[in-house]
């Protein structure tokens, strides 16, 4: 008999399109991994500036200048500093010579500086004396450096200059005048002190100041043989100007 043979053929209805028969599963719908989720950048709002260490360190410097000017300027308040006083107390001109434009001469001037505050003691620093001459006193004839000195409180100072000018250009004018006051026996001359001073009671000390000391009309009698002369009538007094370095 002969061997009947599996007949594996499977009957059934047609495959329509896009369905899939049973027992498979489903294909994915798509043949590639689909896109990432699209991306959004929301920027966080910037918060507020944080100052550099330069900037703090600047500020903390500003912070302590404004304190220590503070300080200072209420110790102004309180000492409450009275100018100092000045007055020509001897002056002498010799060898007194003039030539055409050029003028030879030697000044010794004593000034005496008073300190009237009842605490504060006066530093001067860096002081400078000029003679001076003519109608405004605008005419300088000679300058020296002075030492630094101190005035105590409720105290006197001497202070001395002398001063010299050898064969100075002044020109013909001046030369003139100065040879025409001689002729009468007496010449006119200024003096000029400029200095820094500074106010100290106890451990405080103020900031420096610029004081200008203005002499006019130191009249000096002259000796008509060799132009010697010195101070006539009295003593005389000086104004003083006070003016902030700062």
């Amino acid at each position: 008999m002969a061997a009947i043979q599996d007949d594996k053929t499977v009957t059934g209805y047609p495959v329509q399109p896009g369905q899939v028969p049973t027992g498979y599963r489903s294909a994915p719908p798509y043949s590639f991994p689909p896109p990432p989720p699209e991306f959004h950048y929301n920027p966080q709002p910037a918060g507020p500036n944080k100052p550099t260490s330069v900037v703090r360190v600047l500020m903390g410097f500003f912070a302590v200048s404004a304190v220590i000017i503070l300080i200072n300027f209420l110790n102004w308040l309180v000492m409450h500093p009275k100018l100092p006083e000045f007055e020509v107390e001897s002056a002498t001109v010799s060898l007194l010579n003039v030539t055409h434009s050029e003028l030879t001469a030697t000044w010794d001037i004593s000034l005496l500086a008073t300190n009237p505050n009842k605490k504060l003691r006066i530093n001067y620093d860096h002081v400078e004396a000029s003679i001076v001459y003519g109608d405004h006193n605008h005419i300088r004839l000679g300058r020296t450096p002075l030492r630094p000195f101190v005035v105590n409180h409720r105290n006197q100072t001497r202070v001395d200059m002398k001063l010299g000018a050898v064969s100075e250009w002044v020109g013909d004018d001046v030369a003139n005048e100065i040879s025409d006051d001689r002729s009468r026996g007496l010449v006119t001359f200024g003096v000029r002190l400029m200095t820094s001073v500074r106010f100290k009671c106890g451990l405080w000390l103020s900031k420096s100041r610029l004081l200008l000391v203005t002499c006019d009309r130191v009249d000096l009698g002259l000796s008509p043989n060799n132009g010697t002369g010195t101070l006539t009538g009295q003593s005389r007094e000086c104004r003083v100007h006070f003016y902030s370095l700062f």
